[in-house]
């Protein structure tokens, strides 16, 4: 029996936030939504309409590889995607993390049956073509292109075994040219992050990338509309199921749609019609209602280039005191010289960090404390105090732990610098015990601050 998918909570500090996507590739759904598919399933076409003119989008993946992606694939491919946009979405397309921060974004355990699955994945993800005509936007010209490319360009897996994920393995991995152009000209969606992976089955989750690409214009992502209907057989095609039997389609989806419904992301499913000519009617739920906390310090995050929403949201998840603090904090990053493509990124990652990947060294967060608020006064709590519990219970954690905690820091501060195989080395050393994980954490970002990243990176590859 498989194991089951790990389950997220609200309190996951990855995921409490709303989060965007590349808008192109939700909207034309590239990876089929079906859990599993049969071993021929290796091409599909889709045809559509937009803007007055016949759009085409096909896929073939050899048989070997088990197909066209599906499924799971869809997790892995929105974790990729996530994580290259959460590091500044550098022009290279290069996403260099490990295994265990995949699979976490992903929402999947990181065991043995998952290291298969991202291996499969990325296998797939490579060797699917892609063929498109008049169907991607491209949103810097305001025009529909044409083209053919694979999703995942190269990648290459840094592990005890050739070419399989393991346990702690370190992946560099190249996005297709076209996806990364697109992120850049900042063509992305919102997609909210805790709500997705909150849901249990591969195909809800997929069907819900796609229905939530939907709502939004894609010649205009500011515009939303309210519902979306769609013929049945169309939306088999564009959900790629492999039985095309209208029976058997409304099948396919019942659960999904049920799940949406529960969790209030749909409204209602009306279905009109017979045979060939049902059609599907989706009724959205309604967004949730802006929020009105400390319109001052909303403001001055909004200034930060951080959307209105998300600037509320972070304060009433969080509270004024600490999103002060860490607002202190972020400026004392920028001040220090520390270069970043994406200011308003780094601002929210420091205020949700709840694993102390930035420290201060130079004393602003003390000096924010003394911002008066609304709120009362609390507990007054010794700084020296809450470093230790918090160094204590990172030495709690076993030495692969500390060594997953680590590495994602290190690459957001390093980005780049070093190469996959630089990354894979200084994490077996912390993970064998010859480097103290929180000690490199805390110089590497000590070094980043003071501007002495050159000495911080001759000390790592030391190791």
């Amino acid at each position: 029996m498989a194991p089951q998918r790990k389950r997220k909570t609200a309190t996951d500090s990855t995921l409490q936030l709303q989060r965007l996507t590349e808008a192109n590739v939700a909207r034309l759904g590239l990876i089929s939504i079906q859990e599993r598919i049969p071993s021929d399933f290796t091409r599909w076409e889709v045809d559509f309409e937009i803007d007055g003119r016949l759009g085409q989008l096909s896929c073939f993946s050899p048989a070997e590889y088990g197909g066209v992606p599906h499924g799971l694939d869809g997790d892995v491919a929105n974790a990729l995607i996530d994580i290259f946009i959460e590091t500044g979405s550098p022009e290279s397309g290069v996403v260099t993390t490990t295994a265990s921060q995949v699979l976490l974004r992903a929402g999947l355990h990181n065991n043995g049956h998952y290291h298969h699955v991202l291996t499969e994945s990325l296998r797939r993800l490579k060797q699917a073509t892609y063929t498109m005509s008049h169907a991607w936007r491209d949103h810097e010209h305001q025009r529909w292109t044409s083209g053919t490319f694979s999703y995942v360009l190269a990648y290459e897996i840094t592990s005890g075994e050739r070419d399989t994920v393991t346990s702690g393995a370190v992946l560099s991995v190249t996005l297709a040219r076209q996806i990364v152009q697109s992120i850049r000209a900042r063509y992305v969606k919102p997609l909210d992050y805790g709500f997705l992976t909150s849901l249990e089955r591969p195909l809800t989750r997929a069907l819900y990338r796609l229905l939530d690409a939907k709502r939004y214009d894609p010649q205009d992502l500011s515009r939303s509309f309210a519902s979306y209907t769609v013929n049945l057989l169309e939306w088999a095609a564009e959900c790629k199921i492999v039985d095309r039997r209208t029976d058997k389609v409304r099948r396919t989806l019942e659960g999904a749609h049920q799940e949406l419904q529960e969790r209030g992301y749909l409204q209602d499913v009306l279905v009109e019609g017979r045979g060939r000519k049902q059609t599907l009617t989706y009724v959205f739920g309604a967004p949730t209602p802006d929020l009105t906390l400390d319109p001052e310090l909303v403001a001055e995050l909004v200034t930060h280039r951080v959307a209105r929403p998300v600037a509320r949201k972070l304060v009433e998840t969080y509270g004024e005191t600490r999103v002060r603090t860490r607002l202190a904090r972020f400026k004392a990053l920028l001040a220090s010289g520390y270069r970043v493509r994406s200011p308003s990124a780094l601002l929210v990652d420091i205020i949700r960090d709840d694993d102390e990947k930035y420290v201060d060294p130079t004393g602003a967060e003390r000096a924010a404390g003394t911002v008066t608020t609304s709120r009362p006064p609390s507990a007054a709590v010794d700084p020296d105090l809450e470093d230790q519990e918090r160094d204590a219970a990172f030495q709690a954690l076993s030495l692969e732990e500390q060594a997953d905690r680590a590495m994602p820091t290190l690459q957001l501060l390093l980005k780049n610098r070093l190469d996959t195989m630089q990354y894979a080395r200084i994490r077996s050393a912390m993970a064998e015990g010859r480097a103290d994980a929180g000690l490199i954490v805390k110089a590497v970002t000590k070094a980043v601050f003071e501007g002495r990243t050159d000495e911080a990176l001759e000390q790592l590859t030391l190791l």
